[in-house]
């Protein structure tokens, strides 16, 4: 089954997704690149501050309703970049790159084992002789705190044309067996009277992967380790409190 079905999500995305935690961390890593691949780039949140950094960014993505308002937001900004509609698991581009990018957690909705290894080998051709692979994931140990079995409420988020307001609630279960998360994002529309509107719900799926795991399936397909962060701050990767872990990869 897919991650997410972002074309049901793409016009609410940019309301509950408004981190800019990552980005002075991907700007100063790509700084001095030729040319950087975003693989899953979505609606432009990382993506719009690197180009008006200057980096040479060539962004791919799958969902077409993502990238629609990837492209708006380039054309409102005045900004120019390469947007292909391809799906990180199975793509062709015709040059190498320094730099590529799977930020945001994006490689743990890749659940099967197949299509990861495919991926990171795909990736693996594209990159130069030198070039670099950052991935950035949950650690298990932190993102697992999160996770009950319950639905929890996620955020109330006004909607820029109007007074009606999305409430955004989810429930998560976690399989350890397979490493596996999956549950249900809940989306609700109301009024400023707080009577409903609309509701739906899409169905998530994620692989919490363990540092071991992850490190042996990257090492698998040709990768070495060049570091491990915990954060964006580059501190060092902590199992047990890091929130994040920020993996910077060459080839080997």
């Amino acid at each position: 089954m897919p991650a997410m079905d972002y074309a049901k999500v793409a016009q609410f995305y940019d309301l509950y997704t408004q981190t800019e935690i990552d980005v002075p961390f991907f700007i100063k890593e790509a700084k001095g690149c030729r040319r950087v691949l975003e693989l899953t780039c979505g609606t432009g949140r990382l993506s719009i501050p690197l180009i008006q950094a200057g980096i040479p960014l060539t962004c791919l993505d799958s969902s077409a309703e993502m990238l629609a308002i990837m492209r708006r937001k380039l054309h409102t900004f005045g900004l120019n970049a390469a947007v292909y509609k391809k799906d990180m698991t199975d793509f062709s581009l015709p040059q190498p790159f320094d730099l590529i990018l799977i930020p945001f957690n994006a490689f743990a909705e890749i659940t099967d084992p197949l299509a990861q290894q495919k991926t990171l080998s795909n990736i693996h051709a594209h990159l130069g002789e030198y070039g670099r692979l950052i991935v950035t994931l949950h650690n298990p140990a932190i993102r697992l705190q999160q996770i009950d079995g319950e639905i929890h409420m996620r955020g109330k988020f006004p909607l820029p044309q109007n007074s009606d307001n999305l409430i955004l609630s989810s429930i998560e279960t976690y399989d350890e067996q397979n490493q596996l998360v999956t549950g249900k994002q809940y989306y609700e529309l109301r009024n400023h009277q707080d009577r409903l509107i609309s509701r739906f719900s899409v169905d998530i799926q994620f692989q919490l992967h363990s540092k071991e795991n992850f490190e042996s399936l990257v090492f698998s397909q040709g990768f070495k380790r060049l570091a491990l962060y915990g954060d964006y701050e580059r501190n060092d990767f902590s199992p047990e409190s890091s929130p994040f872990m920020v993996w910077v990869l060459g080839k080997r």
